[in-house]
């Protein structure tokens, strides 16, 4: 397993290398179908820390290896000479990780924290497009 892949992506990978279906998989992780696909196109994810360790288990595999680099704020602060920005992003990506897999949160909430994550990565992209556009 490629251990840079997205979460969807890993899931998808490790799903298919096991020979299961996403029904069979989430039949054994405990989760809907819908779930599983709502994973693998990278639309949601587990809410938690159960969840993810039933899923990390049903693909043979540790919660930290399905849950490391997961998140797309990751991958955009891994360009070249980024490191302090890296940095940052890896440790805010771990305590929203925490809070995500944490169950004293409401779903709301929750709910409300991965939009304004996607939001603020989004803006992000935008920007850097932006900038990019004009220096070129």
């Amino acid at each position: 397993m490629n251990e840079r892949l997205p979460f969807g992506e890993k899931v998808r990978e490790l799903r298919k290398s096991k020979r299961l279906s996403q029904n069979a998989l989430a039949k054994i992780a405990g989760v809907s179908p819908r779930t599983i696909f709502g994973y693998e196109a990278g639309t949601t994810y587990p809410r938690t820390a159960s969840t993810l360790n039933r899923l990390a288990e049903a693909l043979g595999v540790t919660s930290e290896a399905l849950a490391d680099s997961t998140h797309p704020l990751k991958s955009l602060a891994n360009s070249p000479g980024n490191q302090s920005a890296e940095t940052q992003c890896q440790m805010i990506t771990q305590q929203a990780v925490s809070l995500l897999l944490d169950d004293h949160l409401p779903d709301a909430q929750k709910d409300d924290m991965v939009q304004a994550i996607l939001d603020a990565y989004w803006e992000s992209r935008h920007r850097s497009q932006v900038k990019n556009d004009t220096t070129t």
